[in-house]
């Protein structure tokens, strides 16, 4: 499953590996000006992401001596851990694919820069769903659960949260692979055993991955705004 698109600009040339297309609009060192485009978007989003996901780090990571740390402030910082984490060790490896003809970087990374992108993007969604919960239990039951929301019990549910991402995210790293059609050209694809199971880890994800957490964090703030309203 291609999620980070480092493939996604050779997907024309599975259907016949053995052609080459030439393609008119190219600019200086042979990149095409839609290419240009998207390398101009990545530095952007790099450079904004880096940037903000530092600031945001910087200031929750400190705090008075003594001084309790929210749980609130606890899963943002996780949120920008992997955002972070994503933007350094992904981002720069998917803009090669606009730069370069063929995937150079070899199989570590073919298969890293996939799996680390699944693995952030679980992180931030379960935490997104981690914060819900937590603010549900703040506003709706404040006075029977006041215990539950301690920084320890953050930290906790953030291990969970990465412990599950790692695990959910495997099979992106076992099945992709470099091929090699042609003697001088290499590819980072997946390569699955049938298309079954490639759809049946599709839609396990989109249901664990999306769907329920789309469920609990609109159930949460359904609850929170119906329980202010009440009061």
């Amino acid at each position: 499953m291609n999620r980070s698109g480092v493939s996604d600009p050779n997907a024309g040339w599975c259907e016949n590996c053995t052609e080459e297309v030439a393609t008119p609009g190219k600019l200086a060192l042979g990149i095409e000006a839609d290419n240009v485009v998207a390398l101009l978007a990545f530095a952007l989003i790099f450079a904004l992401g880096v940037l903000g996901n530092s600031v945001v780090i910087a200031v929750l990571a400190r705090r008075r001596p003594g001084a309790p740390r929210g749980t609130t402030n606890i899963f943002i910082l996780n949120l920008s851990v992997a955002d972070l984490s994503y933007l350094l060790f992904c981002v720069p490896f998917q803009a090669t694919v606009y730069v370069l003809p063929t995937w150079v970087l070899g199989a570590f990374l073919c298969k890293f820069t996939h799996y680390f992108f699944t693995v952030s993007m679980l992180v931030s969604i379960f935490t997104l769903s981690a914060m819900s919960v937590d603010r549900y239990v703040a506003i709706v039951h404040s006075r029977r659960c006041s215990g539950v929301r301690v920084a320890r019990h953050a930290v906790r549910a953030i291990a969970v949260i990465w412990a599950l991402s790692l695990a959910m995210a495997a099979p992106v790293a076992h099945y992709q692979n470099i091929i090699k059609p042609k003697e001088n050209d290499t590819y980072c694809w997946e390569l699955w055993p049938s298309a079954r199971d490639r759809k049946i880890y599709v839609v396990c994800t989109f249901v664990f991955g999306y769907v329920l957490p789309l469920l609990l964090i609109s159930f949460c703030y359904a609850s929170v705004s119906g329980h202010n309203k009440a009061y």
